[in-house]
């Protein structure tokens, strides 16, 4: 009988806390859905930096999907508040210019909208710094 490798990031992973920023509903509803499919607890989606930014600065995180533009509003406020907490996070954006990032956030991982479901799960894994097998028998886990 094959036995499961060890993988000890499991229970320090599955179900973390990742803050969704997203001014468009429907897209951010389909992110919060993609994430609880991946086992992870999705907090939001909010719509404005000032919401975003209030959640970043006070609730337990363990990572991050930001519209880079928040109602017109570049989402640097919620950046400095998840850097200051060493919390991860990425952007989602569906602009093809991306010369709006200052230099201080150039290695931040971009994924850009409309999403490739297997793109948006090697981003998370990777922003979360996890080794996509932790997901392989979680119920719907990275399906897509």
């Amino acid at each position: 009988m094959k036995t499961e490798p060890d993988l000890p990031d499991r229970p320090r992973w599955y179900g973390g806390k990742i803050l969704v920023a997203e001014d468009n509903l429907l897209l951010g509803e389909v992110v919060c859905e993609f994430l609880r499919e991946c086992g992870l607890a999705p907090v939001g989606p909010f719509a404005t930096v000032e919401q975003a930014q209030a959640v970043a600065r006070t609730a337990v995180l363990d990572g991050a999907v930001l519209d880079l533009k928040l109602g017109g509003h570049l989402c640097y406020p919620v950046c400095a508040a998840l850097q200051a907490r060493a919390i991860p996070f990425m952007f989602l954006t569906g602009y093809a210019d991306l010369s709006m990032i200052p230099p201080g956030l150039k290695s931040t991982p971009i994924i850009c909208k409309p999403f490739e479901a297997s793109e948006m799960k090697a981003a998370i894994a990777a922003m979360l710094k996890l080794d996509a097998r932790l997901y392989a028998t979680a119920p719907h886990a990275l399906r897509h």
